[in-house]
Protein backbone atom coordinates (compact mmCIF):
# COMPACT_ATOMS: atom_id res chain seq x y z
CA UNK A 1 0.00 0.00 0.00
CA UNK A 2 1.48 3.46 -1.58
CA UNK A 3 0.84 6.26 0.97
CA UNK A 4 1.03 8.50 -2.04
CA UNK A 5 -1.95 7.02 -3.90
CA UNK A 6 -4.17 9.35 -4.04
CA UNK A 7 -7.13 7.23 -4.25
CA UNK A 8 -6.24 5.80 -0.32
CA UNK A 9 -8.35 7.24 2.35
CA UNK A 10 -6.43 9.12 4.97
CA UNK A 11 -6.52 9.19 8.30
CA UNK A 12 -8.56 12.31 9.83
CA UNK A 13 -10.82 12.49 6.90
CA UNK A 14 -13.56 10.84 7.18
CA UNK A 15 -14.95 7.81 5.40
CA UNK A 16 -15.51 8.13 2.22
CA UNK A 17 -18.60 5.69 1.58
CA UNK A 18 -19.54 6.24 5.30
CA UNK A 19 -23.48 6.09 3.67
CA UNK A 20 -22.99 2.89 2.29
CA UNK A 21 -22.25 1.06 5.65
CA UNK A 22 -23.98 -1.83 6.38
CA UNK A 23 -23.61 -5.05 8.38
CA UNK A 24 -25.08 -8.40 8.53
CA UNK A 25 -28.23 -8.91 11.13
CA UNK A 26 -25.75 -12.40 12.38
CA UNK A 27 -23.06 -10.29 13.78
CA UNK A 28 -25.24 -7.77 15.25
CA UNK A 29 -27.00 -10.54 17.36
CA UNK A 30 -23.89 -11.78 18.54
CA UNK A 31 -22.24 -8.77 19.32
CA UNK A 32 -25.51 -8.15 21.84
CA UNK A 33 -25.49 -11.44 22.89
CA UNK A 34 -24.21 -12.75 26.01
CA UNK A 35 -21.79 -14.87 24.00
CA UNK A 36 -20.62 -11.61 22.16
CA UNK A 37 -20.50 -7.89 24.60
CA UNK A 38 -23.84 -7.98 25.39
CA UNK A 39 -23.41 -7.78 29.00
CA UNK A 40 -21.02 -4.31 28.08
CA UNK A 41 -23.42 -2.89 26.06
CA UNK A 42 -26.30 -3.80 28.32
CA UNK A 43 -24.34 -1.88 30.70
CA UNK A 44 -23.45 1.14 29.12
CA UNK A 45 -25.89 1.69 26.75
CA UNK A 46 -28.66 -0.32 28.05
CA UNK A 47 -29.71 -2.24 25.16
CA UNK A 48 -29.93 -5.72 24.25
CA UNK A 49 -30.47 -8.17 21.69
CA UNK A 50 -33.66 -7.06 20.59
CA UNK A 51 -32.08 -3.58 19.90
CA UNK A 52 -30.28 -4.68 16.55
CA UNK A 53 -31.78 -2.28 14.58
CA UNK A 54 -31.32 0.59 16.91
CA UNK A 55 -27.91 0.09 17.81
CA UNK A 56 -27.29 -0.24 13.77
CA UNK A 57 -29.02 2.90 13.12
CA UNK A 58 -26.80 4.44 16.44
CA UNK A 59 -23.82 3.20 14.65
CA UNK A 60 -24.54 3.82 10.58
CA UNK A 61 -25.68 7.92 12.19
CA UNK A 62 -22.10 8.23 14.10
CA UNK A 63 -19.75 6.91 11.48
CA UNK A 64 -21.12 9.36 9.19
CA UNK A 65 -18.91 12.60 9.61
CA UNK A 66 -16.28 10.29 12.23
CA UNK A 67 -12.46 10.73 11.18
CA UNK A 68 -10.53 7.61 9.93
CA UNK A 69 -8.09 6.99 12.83
CA UNK A 70 -6.59 3.75 11.28
CA UNK A 71 -6.06 2.58 7.41
CA UNK A 72 -5.54 -1.19 7.13
CA UNK A 73 -4.04 -2.58 3.75
CA UNK A 74 -5.73 -6.18 3.24
CA UNK A 75 -4.03 -7.14 0.24
CA UNK A 76 -6.08 -8.41 -2.31
CA UNK A 77 -9.34 -7.71 -0.46
CA UNK A 78 -9.22 -3.66 -0.76
CA UNK A 79 -8.64 -0.95 2.49
CA UNK A 80 -10.14 -1.13 5.25
CA UNK A 81 -10.63 1.51 7.91
CA UNK A 82 -11.22 2.03 11.61
CA UNK A 83 -12.78 5.46 13.19
CA UNK A 84 -13.56 6.33 16.80
CA UNK A 85 -16.67 8.04 17.65
CA UNK A 86 -19.51 8.45 19.94
CA UNK A 87 -22.21 6.30 19.43
CA UNK A 88 -25.67 7.32 21.30
CA UNK A 89 -28.98 5.39 22.39
CA UNK A 90 -31.61 7.61 23.72
CA UNK A 91 -29.53 9.38 26.45
CA UNK A 92 -26.77 6.98 26.97
CA UNK A 93 -23.25 7.53 24.72
CA UNK A 94 -20.30 5.70 24.56
CA UNK A 95 -16.97 5.99 22.72
CA UNK A 96 -15.91 3.11 19.67
CA UNK A 97 -13.78 1.97 17.54
CA UNK A 98 -15.74 0.82 14.51
CA UNK A 99 -13.70 -1.17 11.80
Amino acid sequence: MSPDAPWLPRVGEPLPRAAEAYTVPEKLAWILSDDGHGREWARVLHIGPDDTQRFWNAIAQAVLDAPICKVNDRGPHGVGCAVETTVTIGRRSAGVRIA
